[in-house]
This record gives structure tokens, C-alpha cells and sequence, in this order.
């Protein structure tokens, strides 16, 4: 059945229950999947780029089932549990490379081949969802499970197909609640239990959260927007298979057998989907094996298809209600006045020339701490850095014992000597320490710098996480091996009893800044972007992220979910602009017929055409500052 708008209500018991449900799922659970595999990486001393290079051939064949050059002859690797072209696409991008480098080019129809992919440059951990991150940790070699925890990350995959099929209703009546929730339970504490302590104790409360606290109605917007992601992708190749023959004439029956595998996981996994429609799809499969593609055609067209793409639509029809529902509690919602300013969402942004500028201004996070004694001549340590933000790496020359009053402002003491500064963006770093005689030498991102040192007096060294949600990991082979010492400053804390690793407590991640509230039709914005000017010991590159979407953000808060690496979020525009194009204008605006037009710096203009969802809720404009700074040139309403 399909509830009306206006008996909807957060304050409905059965919706209350369907979105504590999906907050858990596809909030909660997707971070636990991505904390998974940040942890097995870690482990491993990989980043996620470097292991998707090494899988690139094995993850092309999860959704393209036809020979590459790789294998023109051999039977592609089969995965449990496949891809879509769409999902594929948020791990690897096509290059412009012509098919000539091909060695074997007529083994790639139309062109497709693993070697015209290469692994996206902004791909991390924190912009996978559910089927993909679940896809990696089950399927690739590195990973090693019991039994028990591969079911679980099955088990939270088949909760999430449940979820997104249940968006047709927004709604769980109590007896499916219960045996829903017993399952999640279940399956994310096993899934917690596989990184740490701490990620039981947090999984465990946010449970009791879900289940006791009152829910917000911004609580719902995770789980609408993850919903309304997934079921647009699924949507789409249920589409695509509808018109099997013209996926054979444009040379892309490869993609067929993903889609279909794909179509029995989904549906094997929904309690409302007859027994016929699994029957049909394992038919198609046959149909597909014997290479009958006119009666796959056929059977792809019968009434059982055009049930499940009602049913998907159905989904669709919700999500946009809701949607517009929890537009209304926006706090970027507003009527259009003739003012537009930018509002600072974290600590790193300064406002000024009466809120029409935004500046990249970072406040250090009282993250010091050094050596726990001094290095010696000839001594190497390794230190792993990873996650977000800034470690300055340096020397002083005495001990740090008395050095514990002025660590607050630690970055100006006139003893501090700085190598080098180390910027990350969720991603992964190894730095190398050695001291030879009076010279203490850093080798970092293929780059060495060399600082002198007095060779009567051993250095110690020191370690300032200036900013983000980084940790560093100290790793030495002395007879004596380094560790960090106990004089550190009061926002960092050494984990584990080694004291060789070391993060914030509370991190400083959050460089957001947004427009004061949302455009709408015949609004136009143009801002000038410029760079900061370096003042550092080592010149660090700068960039400036904008995105721009229709869906609400969570209290006005870009922090909770950190909006540039949502797995969820729909994005109209999602641009980084790095250090050769973070200079110039950029023009934003929403023509009166609802056409979204961005035009960057360089002058290239992009549109898009607003849903009439969109355009009556407005698109909010959002920014991540590195280095940078953002002024209001111009606002204008157009008749």
C-alpha cells in the first residue's frame, strides 16, 4: 500500500520505527564497513587507492563478465556479490587513452577494457556505501574472516536491500520491527567487534540512543537520502534490463550478467517479492548462458519486471515526499531576500566584510608532544601518518620536561626548529627520520629535507598535530625503541600501552563554510576565490571543494556527516578545485526555468536541470577551504 503525504508524520510510531531501523542500517552500519576497512588497511600499511590498483583487473570483471586484454581467453574472476557499472564507477574513472594501447583491443567491445580504467584520484573510504564496501572486504585476498563475520557484513548487506525496499511504505509495525532490530543488532556488534573496543562501546550506545532517545525529524534525512541514492542506482539497471536488446546493440551485454546476479541479491533479500520474480530472474540467467538473448529479452518484458520497477518507482515517490517534508525544518530554508552572506560551520573558517568573506583560518589543536629521548647519531624511525589534517614534524634541544607550561603555544617557541609539515587528506603517509652527525634528515613524498641540528646536543623530536582527526604511528628498531613521551599537551592522547601511537581527543577537522541559506529560481552568485599566502617551512598545496545539493544538511551542521565524503548525500555539483585552478571567479545561479548553472574559474560552465522537488526547496551551496579564501563579488535576483 502506499501512505499518503499527508498521514505521514515523524511522530508516527511505525515511522518512527522505520527510521530508527534505517539510522542504524545505512548510517551507522555503513561507517562500521568503512572503519572495517580503514582498520584492515592500516594493518596492511595500504592506502585505499593502492589497493584498488592492485585488485583493478579482479573488480572490472565483478560487473563487465566479457574477456579484456588481461584475459582474452580466460573465464573472468566471479565475485559473491557484484557491482553495477554506477557503483564501479565510484571506485575507477575511464580514461581518454584511444583503444590502440590495447594490446589486445579486439578482445574489448566498444572499447571497454580494465586498462582504460584507472583508480579514481578522490576515492576514499568515507565515500563508499554498503554493497561497495562490503563488496571489497568479502571478495578481495587481503581480507581474512571467520565464518561468523562474513555472515554479518551479508547479514547488514541484506538489512540494507530490506530498508531500501521498504522505502515504499516508511514504515515498520512493531512484531517486523522487532525481528528486524534483533537481527541489526546482531550483525553491526559482530561487524564492531572485529576493529576494537571502543567500537563496541560506541556501536553499543548509539544502539540504546536509537532505541530509547526521541527521534529529531533531521534523524530522517540519512536515511531518506541514502534511500532515495540507492534505489535511483537500482532503479536504473532494472531500467536497463527492461531494454536488454538495446544494451546488445550498444555492445554492452557484459554488463547483463552483474545486473542479473545483482537482481537475485536484491530481491532474495525483500520479504515483498513474490517467489516468481527469483524464479524469472534465475530463468534469465539460463537464457543468458545459453546466448537466447531474444527470449531474455522477452521474459525481462513480462509482467513480473514491470511489478518490481512499480514497486522501485514507488520508492522513488516516498523519497521525494519526504524530501520535501523535511525541507520545511531546514535551516537553510528562507525567503528570497535581497542579502546573501556565508555561514561558518567549524572552527577553521573566519568570517569578515560583514559575513561576504570566508577565509581558511586554522586554530591549532593543542596536539604536542615529543620523543621520549633524545635521537641518536645514525637512529631511523619510520612514523605512519593517516586520516585528515596537519603534523609538524621537528627538533628542540633540551628536555622537554620543561617545555610542558608553554605548550599551547607551543608552534612559537623560539626553540622549535620545524622539517618539515605533512598535510593529509584522508589518506595515508610514511615518513622517514634519520639523524647522521649534525643533520636530521625527513624523507616525505618522494622529497627529502635536511635540518641542522648542534652535534653536542642530542635532539629530541617533536610531533604537533596542528589540526584535522589524524593519527601518528611510531615505529623504530633501536635495541631501545622510541616512544612518545608523557610531557604532551592536553588534546592528544597516546593509545595503547606501547605509547607509540598517538591521535587527538577531540579533532579539528571541520574547514565548512555554506551560504547563508538556499538559492532558488532567478538567484545568481559570484564569488572570487584566491590563495592564502604560505607561511609555512614547507609550501603545502591549497584547494577548495564546492558542492551543491537539494538535500537538507543535518541542524544546519556540516560536521556530523561530513558532507564531502558522504556516501549518501545526493549532489547536483560535487568540484575540487585544486592548487592551478583555486584561483579566479566561480558563478552560481538558478535560471527562472530551474536550470542550475555553475561556471569555474577557468571559465567552463556546467548545467543541470532542477526536478520540480528541487526547485521548490532550493539547492544549498556548500564549501570545504584549504588554503583559501571566498568573497561575495555580486548577488542578483533576476526578473
Amino acid at each position: 500500500f502506499k501512505i499518503s503525504k499527508r498521514s505521514m508524520s515523524i511522530s508516527d510510531k511505525d515511522c518512527q520505527r522505520f527510521f530508527r531501523a534505517g539510522i542504524l542500517t545505512l548510517k551507522h552500519g555503513t561507517a562500521l564497513l568503512q572503519n572495517l576497512l580503514d582498520f584492515k588497511l592500516q594493518q596492511m600499511h595500504l592506502s585505499l587507492r593502492e589497493l584498488l590498483y592492485l585488485h583493478r583487473h579482479d573488480l572490472f570483471h565483478s560487473w563487465y563478465k566479457n574477456g579484456c586484454c588481461t584475459c582474452p581467453t580466460a573465464k573472468p574472476s566471479y565475485f559473491s556479490g557484484h557491482l553495477i557499472k554506477s557503483q564501479y564507477e565510484d571506485l575507477f574513472e575511464l580514461t581518454k587513452t584511444p583503444n590502440r594501447v590495447c594490446q589486445h583491443v579486439k578482445t574489448s567491445l566498444h572499447g571497454i577494457c580494465s586498462c582504460r580504467y584507472e583508480v579514481r584520484k578522490d576515492v576514499h573510504t568515507r565515500s563508499l556505501d554498503i554493497p561497495v564496501s562490503s563488496t571489497l572486504l568479502l571478495n578481495l585476498d587481503d581480507f581474512r574472516y571467520d565464518d561468523a563475520s562474513i555472515e554479518a557484513i551479508w547479514e547488514l548487506r541484506r538489512l540494507r536491500n530490506e530498508i531500501i525496499d521498504l522505502g515504499s511504505e516508511m514504515c515498520l509495525i512493531e512484531e517486523k520491527f522487532q525481528l528486524f532490530w534483533n537481527r541489526l543488532v546482531s550483525s553491526v556488534g559482530s561487524i564492531a567487534a572485529l576493529t576494537s573496543a571502543d567500537s563496541q562501546d560506541q556501536t553499543t550506545e548509539q544502539i540504546r540512543s536509537l532505541r530509547d532517545d526521541p527521534l529529531h525529524l533531521y534523524s530522517a534525512m540519512t536515511v531518506v537520502r541514502t534511500i532515495s541514492h540507492g534505489n535511483q542506482r537500482e532503479l536504473s539497471f532494472l531500467q536497463d534490463l527492461q531494454d536488454v536488446m538495446g544494451m546488445q546493440s550498444n555492445k554492452r551485454q557484459g554488463e547483463v550478467l552483474a545486473m542479473l546476479e545483482l537482481g537475485l541479491e536484491l530481491f532474495s533479500s525483500t520479504l515483498s517479492q513474490s517467489n516468481l520474480a527469483l524464479k524469472e530472474l534465475q530463468n534469465c540467467k539460463f537464457l543468458l548462458y545459453g546466448g537466447n538473448f531474444t527470449g531474455l529479452a522477452k521474459n525481462l518484458s513480462s509482467p513480473w519486471m514491470k511489478k518490481l520497477l512499480k514497486a522501485r518507482l514507488q520508492v522513488h515517490e516516498q523519497t521525494e515526499i519526504w524530501r520535501e517534508m523535511l525541507w520545511s525544518s531546514d535551516p537553510l530554508k528562507s525567503k528570497v531576500s535581497q542579502t546573501l552572506s556565508f555561514k561558518s560551520c567549524g572552527e577553521n573558517v573566519k568570517l569578515s566584510n560583514d559575513r561576504r568573506c570566508a577565509a581558511w583560518n586554522f586554530i591549532e589543536s593543542d596536539g604536542v608532544t615529543f620523543s621520549n629521548r633524545p635521537m641518536d647519531h645514525l637512529e631511523q624511525v619510520t612514523l605512519d601518518v593517516t586520516g585528515s589534517g596537519e603534523v609538524a614534524i621537528g627538533a628542540i634541544e633540551s628536555d622537554p620536561v620543561v617545555q610542558s607550561r608553554r605548550l599551547s603555544s607551543f608552534s612559537t617557541c623560539p626553540d622549535l626548529k620545524t622539517a618539515v609539515i605533512v598535510k593529509t587528506y584522508d589518506s595515508s603517509y610514511q615518513v622517514k627520520i634519520s639523524r647522521d652527525s649534525d643533520l636530521l634528515i625527513v624523507f616525505c613524498d618522494d622529497q627529502r629535507y635536511v635540518m641542522e641540528v648542534d652535534q653536542k646536543k642530542k635532539p629530541w623530536l617533536v610531533f604537533n598535530l596542528r589540526f584535522g582527526d589524524l593519527q601518528i604511528e611510531l615505529e623504530s628498531e633501536a635495541h631501545f625503541p622510541m616512544k612518545f613521551h608523557e610531557t604532551m599537551g592536553t588534546n592528544v592522547q597516546s593509545v595503547g600501552g606501547t605509547k607509540r601511537l598517538l591521535r587527538l581527543k577531540h579533532v579539528n577537522l571541520r574547514s565548512t563554510c555554506r551560504l547563508s541559506r538556499r538559492l532558488r529560481n532567478g538567484e545568481e552568485v559570484l564569488l572570487n576565490v584566491c590563495q592564502e599566502k604560505p607561511v609555512d617551512v614547507r609550501t603545502i598545496p591549497c584547494y577548495l571543494s564546492l558542492g551543491i545539493s537539494a538535500d537538507g544538511l543535518q541542524n544546519g551542521s556540516l560536521h556530523e556527516d561530513q558532507p564531502f565524503i558522504s556516501a549518501s548525500r545526493s549532489w547536483l555539483f560535487r568540484k575540487r578545485y585544486d592548487q592551478s585552478l583555486c584561483s579566479g571567479k566561480v558563478r552560481i545561479s538558478v535560471t527562472r526555468r530551474g536550470v542550475l548553472k555553475l561556471v569555474c574559474p577557468q571559465g567552463m560552465t556546467e548545467t543541470v536541470q532542477l526536478s520540480n522537488t528541487e526547485q521548490k526547496m532550493g539547492v544549498a551551496v556548500v564549501f570545504e577551504l584549504f588554503r583559501t579564501e571566498l568573497d561575495i563579488v555580486s548577488y542578483k535576483i533576476r526578473g
